[in-house]
């Protein structure tokens, strides 16, 4: 089971080239734990971006119709993005290094993030991960075929929640603590396992048919958790 996880594949390479990237910049000094942790803040709004790309490919090369899908997912996509982000930005002020003085400026908050320095060398390590996975699972897959569009809408939700606390522990070591780069290495690490068991889970997969046996009961059959499993971990 761990071999399946962790081994290597087409699908699986750039989140293992992303991670080591993100330990390089780490070594040598080029971004900070605080950077780190900002950048899979912003994670959340590369997910949407990429969701709403693939609900495109899904109307316009698969059996799907309904653009205005994805104007609804933006808008509440959207305001799901805002409401996490004036809370995340409500505890990032209690910090020293970088203060939002005001958790509701939005534009303001984000653009301050962009603004530092080190946020350009690690930012496009999260946008490199999910360029090669739409490219290399989604498309090559055919997946557009696959899923429907209002499946679609809803996929992204699992795996944000999880990574938004993942983002928040880590949050209160490298803040409150003088291990701050301890932690950084510790979320990136943990990221990884999180990001490779997602990827893991797919279809025909050993991965997917155990979590499956595991979570099957008398009111939900195994192959509708794995249908579920597949939808949340796209």
């Amino acid at each position: 089971m761990i071999k399946n996880i962790f081994y290597p594949t087409s699908q699986t390479i750039f989140i293992w080239l992303s991670t080591i990237y993100l330990f390089f910049l780490l070594y040598l000094g080029k971004i900070s734990p605080l950077s780190i942790l900002f950048v899979y803040f912003l994670e959340t709004i590369i997910i949407g971006i990429f969701n709403a790309l693939k609900m495109f490919c899904t109307i316009k090369l698969g059996n799907s119709s309904g653009y205005g899908m994805i104007v609804f997912f933006l808008f509440h996509y959207g305001f799901f993005v805002a409401i996490q982000s004036i809370f995340g930005f409500a505890m990032f002020s209690i910090g020293d290094d970088v203060v939002f003085k005001e958790p509701f400026h939005l534009i303001d908050n984000y653009s301050k993030i962009l603004q530092l320095a080190d946020i350009k060398y690690a930012l496009p390590a999260i946008v490199f991960t999910h360029l090669g996975k739409f490219f290399t699972d989604f498309i090559a897959n055919k997946k557009y075929l696959k899923f429907g569009i209002k499946e679609m809408m809803v996929s992204p939700y699992v795996r944000i929640i999880i990574q938004q606390f993942v983002v928040i522990l880590s949050f209160f070591f490298i803040i409150f603590s003088e291990t701050g780069m301890v932690a950084a290495i510790l979320l990136i690490l943990f990221r990884f396992g999180i990001d490779l068991t997602l990827e893991a889970i797919k279809e025909d997969s050993k991965t997917l048919d155990f979590v499956a046996e595991k979570l099957s009961n008398e009111k939900t059959s195994k192959e509708t958790i794995k249908k579920q499993l597949i939808n949340f971990t796209e």
